[in-house]
Formats: structure tokens, C-alpha cells, sequence
């Protein structure tokens, strides 16, 4: 859930995240080690007290001259797990010890988005920006480390009964919000419930079991107003039950379901505040969770404040209060290359971009401002179309017609300075259901496309052949969107380019307006195809005019039966998931639903002085992932700055 593919926003919102939400995600996680004979694995959190890390995890690639063997970039093999990508101006290993972090200290970061509907986890439209501020000042269920594993954080432990259709969660003990409340089961089923039957994430977890609320509520339609069926067990312990379509009756085997609490729906805040925002919805501007930090101030579109929560409940390994910076000042700014003369000018400290032409500037800047890279199990820029406009759009000769049209090496060339690989789908590399070859042939195509538009007008009588392809209005979308349009106008398809305001842009797509048939995207993230589950099914929506979180409205039988049998796969080595996500791959390309460009690149650019990125640890000790299905954000916990 970002929103476009060159401006810096993405198609997948938080909600996403849960994606994973990455989606959102993102988009983006998995399960710990197996306690017993038949008891299914149990993510577990350990102490309250956590150990930095010295090193850069796995996740990321580091540009720099901290650390660098060698300059240039150097990928890692493609694989399920993420790469790390060591690029600087030194040419030596540093084997110097990691340093003491220092406590104290401020930072100005930005991002370049704002937040739709902040700051409660049920309203909030969300991408990489806006779910990096939240978990600044909300503890999230649990979080994905660096081993690509869910671990807790306010849970003790998560832990799945042998058949997958049931999850216990354990609070951890001692934690209080920071308006004096107490975290406990009853404040993470408020959460849950009303965050997971919101019109976000309804859509998402149509497959949490569900029940008749108690109190007799009604939906506007007269309907009975549903709940989850989350049952608590006592003060800190509580049980999720999954349900097919959210059928109680039917329980339905869901290995992954921990990673959707690593992300919005997993966003814990205080009841008592959500009390407040009900009497006052003014008051959803002041956020209160139990997070490493407290809102200080929020000016919508400009600025937000966090000051150092004093009674953090996480320390380091050395018993140092978390986290070690007094502040944080986010802001918006919305162009790339606005925000990377910021940082060069000294205004901001760190930034996180997918702009590939200043991700190509900063790769040659690396003495002066070092890089961390995000480019495994990322996301895919692509033209997402609404398959439900009536029109040429819903035959498949005609999408296929116009992804063939497409120069993707000149487009890469043109506007992305070259760095970026060509996508042949919207399964980047290292995620499951990735093919080097799923039958999708990259290279233009003109006289492909032109003979597949004739036959288009002659069984269907159509003279002519006008679409819409939209964007955001920076001037990288707008080049590529010309470059697109002159591909078409080569086959005989004319093209209306419309601009559409960057924070309305996850909207239109998620309403449908009629002006929505072809966007310039950017989504995807995320480790497992089940990641990918709302945005594809067509149990998330297939109309106009009606909220829908499969942007696409994508209706495919086969996709929806594989989604369900790579949910389902309780199998350790993921056979079945594994076949299923290829079977998508190949659906996708042989109908044309996207249309690939090449797969997303991020880079968190930042001063020299700036440390602790790619260090937060969580409870249990375990590396915390920054950007696993939210590329481009990263936790700030264990962030400090160097004097001098």
C-alpha cells in the first residue's frame, strides 16, 4: 500500500501492511521454534530488557564508508531470505568494535507522504511514512526481525494450537500506556476489535472467525453488526479463532497469521484515548500508545513532534533506558529530489526514498552521506488497472497489447538513471511465488501489440481504442507517463494522462472513481504470497464505486483457490504454498492484470553523525527487520546520534 510508483508514495496502505501491510504493507514473518510433539511453534518474546546490535542485519544493504568492503554494489544470491548490499568509498573491512550508543540527542528525518485519517490504527490509510511515525509512539502485538520470523513485543508469546485455527496471545506484564493505563488482554482485544472490523481491515481478515456482536448492535443496513471471535482467557492472555469467510463453524488452518500483527492491526493504543477520540474526534491528532516515544505536536502536511517517553519499558543489553534520543521531528516533503537537497544542505538528517535517479546520486556521495539499501522482497513498480471499468480494459488482448508496447530498458534508462532491474511481475526477488521465467516476455513488442489491438477491433467492432493513465504531478511520474503514452500512441491506442494529488491517491484507487483505469503503481512487498491475499482476492472487493483493497478488482477463480491453498499450508517447507504462488505468477502474466516495470529499489540516505539504523532489537534479543513489506521505513528505537 504506497501509493506511486515514482513519487515516493506506494499502492499499499498500512491497512496493507498488514499487509505487510506489507500491508501495509507490505506491504510483509513467520513462526519460532516448535515447543512439544504436536504443538505448533511458538513466537516467543523473553525479557523486557533487549541488546542493541552492532551490525547491519541481513535486511538491508549499507552504503558508506563505515563498514564497506569494496565500492560498487554487490547483491547477495536471490533467495526467500533478505540480502545485504555493502557499498562505500573505503575499499577495507572495518573490524573496529561497535560503538557505545550516546543517550540524549535530536533528529529531523522525512518522508514523502502524510497520513490519511490520523493517528487511530482503525482509520489510518497508511504507507511506509506513516506506519514508521506510528510505531514511534504505538507498540505494535509483535514485529518481523531479521530472521524473518514474528517475535513479540507487547506479547510474551504468540503462540498457534497444532492445527493453526487458533492463536494465544500472552501479554506482557508491567507495561503501562503513557496516559498511566495499563497494556493488558483487555486493552489488545479492544484494539483488535475494533481495528480488525473497521472499514480498513475488515476486507483483510475475512477470515478471523465471527460472531453477532453482543450487544444486539446493527450494521445501516439493519444486518446484525459482527465482531471477531477473540476470547479472553484471563488478564493478559487472550485467543484469536479463524473461521472461512469468517464462519466460526469452519476453522481454517493459518500458519502465517502472526505476521498480520506485525502490522496495523497489531497497533495497540490506549483505550482510554480511543474513548477520548469517540467523545472527541479532535483528539485522534494526539496519539497515545506505549511506545518509545509521545507525541509532542502534529501540524497535518508539515510536521510531527515526538519527545522521549521517560518510563519506556525497553532497555539495551547494557540496561540503558530505550530509546537513547530525546526527539524526533518528522516531516512531509513530497518531492525526492526537494528532500535530497535538504539533506545535502544540512536542514533534515536521513530520509527514505524509491527515487532511483537520487538513489543514483547518493551511490556516488557515500563519503559524505551513507546509504542503507532495501532491495530484496520489495516492491514492484507497475501500471495497476481497474479491471472492473467496463470497456477495452477487461480483455485481456488489450492489456497485454499495451504492456507489450512498453520500451521497460529505455523507460528504466530515462527516468530511473538506469539501476533499476526489469520486471517481468509483480513477484520480486526473494519472495515465494518468484520466477525467473513465468512465461512474461520483458522486451517491446510493437508489431505483438499492434496485431493483438487489430484483433481486439475486429471481433468487437471497435473503431478506436482511449484510455487514462494517471499519476501523481512530480516531474519523474510525469516523464514517465509521457514515455508511456507515446509507447501506446505506436499501436494505434490514444491516452489521456491525468494528475491526480498525491495524498488522494490510494483513495481514488481504493473507491474506484471513474476516473481510475490505469495508475502509475508502486506495491507488493512482502515475503509470502499470503501478504498479497486482500489485494488479490476476490473476497476484498470487485466493484466500483465501493471500497475495495484488491485496487486491481481482480475476480479469477484460480487465483482465489490459490491464495486459499497458500494460506492453508501448514507444511513447513511450504510445497503447496510454493506451487500456488507460481501458479498465480504465471496467471498474472499470461492475463495481463499489471502491467511490470521493474522491481521498486529503496535507500535511507542520511549524515555520517547518524547511528542505530537497521539496530533495533526486540524483546527476545532478535534483530528487528526495518522495511519487510513497508519498504522505506525503518525503526527508530535504537537511533542515536555521534557528537561532534
Amino acid at each position: 500500500m504506497r501509493t506511486q510508483r515514482r513519487s515516493g508514495g506506494s499502492g499499499r496502505i498500512a491497512v496493507a501492511a498488514v499487509i505487510s501491510l506489507g500491508l501495509l504493507a507490505a506491504a510483509c514473518s513467520k513462526k519460532d521454534d516448535n515447543s512439544g510433539d504436536t504443538k505448533a511453534p511458538t513466537t516467543t518474546v523473553g525479557a523486557a530488557t533487549t541488546a542493541t546490535a552492532a551490525t547491519t542485519p541481513a535486511s538491508t544493504s549499507t552504503v558508506g564508508s563505515t563498514s564497506a568492503s569494496a565500492t560498487g554494489t554487490a547483491s547477495a544470491p536471490t533467495t526467500a531470505a533478505a540480502t545485504t548490499t555493502t557499498v562505500a568509498a573505503a575499499t577495507t573491512t572495518s573490524t573496529a568494535p561497535a560503538e557505545k550508543p550516546v543517550v540524549g540527542g535530536s533528529l529531523i528525518v522525512s518522508g514523502d507522504a502524510e497520513v490519511v485519517n490520523p493517528w487511530t490504527p482503525v482509520a489510518m490509510n497508511c504507507d511506509s511514512y506513516c506506519f514508521q511515525r506510528a510505531l514511534s509512539f504505538f507498540d505494535p502485538v509483535g514485529a518481523l526481525g531479521t530472521d524473518q520470523k514474528v517475535h513479540g513485543v507487547l506479547a510474551e508469546s504468540i503462540t498457534p494450537n497444532a492445527d493453526f485455527t487458533q492463536w494465544t496471545i500472552k501479554v506482557r506484564s508491567g507495561i503501562k500506556f503513557t496516559d498511566g493505563t495499563d497494556v493488558n488482554a483487555d486493552a489488545v482485544i479492544r484494539n483488535l476489535q475494533e481495528t480488525g472490523t473497521g472499514i480498513l481491515l475488515t476486507g483483510v481478515l475475512t477470515d478471523i472467525a465471527k460472531l453477532p456482536d453482543p450487544s444486539g448492535a446493527k450494521n445501516t443496513d439493519g444486518s446484525a453488526k459482527m465482531i471477531l471471535k477473540i476470547d479472553k482467557v484471563d488478564d493478559s492472555t487472550l485467543t484469536i479463532y479463524t473461521g472461512k469467510g469468517g464462519d466460526p463453524n469452519a476453522p481454517l488452518p493459518w500458519p502465517h497469521l502472526d505476521t498480520y500483527l506485525a502490522a496495523q492491526w497489531g497497533l495497540i493504543a490506549s483505550p482510554k484515548w480511543l474513548d477520548e477520540v469517540k467523545a472527541d474526534p479532535t483528539k485522534a491528532s494526539q496519539p497515545v500508545g506505549s511506545g518509545p516515544f509521545v507525541v509532542e505536536s502534529f501540524t497535518p502536511h508539515d510536521t510531527l513532534v515526538v519527545t522521549k517517553n521517560p518510563d519506556y519499558w525497553q532497555k539495551d543489553k547494557a540496561g540503558v533506558q530505550l530509546p537513547y534520543l530525546d526527539k524526533i521531528t518528522f516531516k512531509v516533503i513530497e518531492d525526492a529530489k526537494t528532500t535530497q537537497e535538504a539533506l545535502q544542505g544540512g536542514d533534515i538528517d536521513a530520509f527514505s526514498t524509491s527515487r532511483a535517479q537520487v538513489i543514483a546520486d547518493f551511490r556516488n556521495e557515500a563519503d559524505k552521506f551513507p546509504m542503507v539499501e532495501q532491495s530484496q522482497q520489495g516492491e514492484t513498480d507497475y501500471l495497476l488497472i481497474d479491471l472492473a471499468k467496463p470497456g477495452p480494459l477487461q480483455d485481456a488482448r488489450v492489456r497485454c497489447a499495451l504492456s507489450m508496447a512498453i520500451d521497460r530498458t529505455e523507460l528504466n534508462d530515462l527516468t530511473d538513471a538506469g539501476i533499476l532491474k526489469v520486471a517481468n511481475g509483480v513477484f520480486s526477488p526473494g519472495q515465494q511465488g518468484y520466477l525467473a521465467d513465468n512465461g512474461f516476455d520483458t522486451a517491446q513488442n510493437i508489431d505483438g501489440a499492434k496485431a493483438l489491438i487489430a484483433d481486439y477491433k475486429k471481433s468487437t467492432g471497435a473503431t478506436s481504442i482511449q484510455v487514462h493513465l494517471g499519476g501523481t504531478a512530480d516531474v519523474i511520474t510525469q516523464q514517465g507517463n509521457d514515455l508511456i503514452k507515446g509507447y501506446w500512441s505506436q499501436i494505434g491506442v490514444d491516452t489521456v494522462e491525468d494528475v491526480v494529488p498525491q495524498d488522494q491517491f490510494i483513495v481514488t484507487a481504493l473507491v474506484g472513481v471513474p476516473g481510475f483505469q490505469i495508475y502509475s503503481w508502486r506495491q507488493h512487498a512482502g515475503q509470502f504470497v499470503d501478504d498479497q491475499n486482500v489485494w488479490w482476492n476476490s473476497s476484498s472487493g470487485t466493484k466500483d464505486n465501493a471500497l475495495s483493497l484488491n485496487f486491481a478488482r481482480i475476480n479469477d477463480p484460480t487465483v482465489d483457490a490459490d491464495l486459499n491453498t497458500a494460506r492453508t499450508d501448514v507444511d513447513p517447507a511450504q510445497t503447496k504454498a510454493n506451487a500456488a504462488a507460481e501458479d498465480i505468477n504465471r496467471t498474472m502474466a499470461k492475463q495481463c492484470y499489471q502491467i511490470p516495470l521493474d522491481w521498486a529499489l529503496w535507500a535511507t540516505p542520511h549524515k555520517p553523525n547518524v547511528e542505530g539504523l537497521g539496530a533495533t532489537t526486540l524483546p527476545d534479543g532478535a534483530v528487528a527487520r526495518d522495511g519487510t513489506g513497508f519498504p522505506g521505513q525503518y525503526w527508530m528505537t535504537a537511533m542515536w546520534v555521534k557528537p561532534g
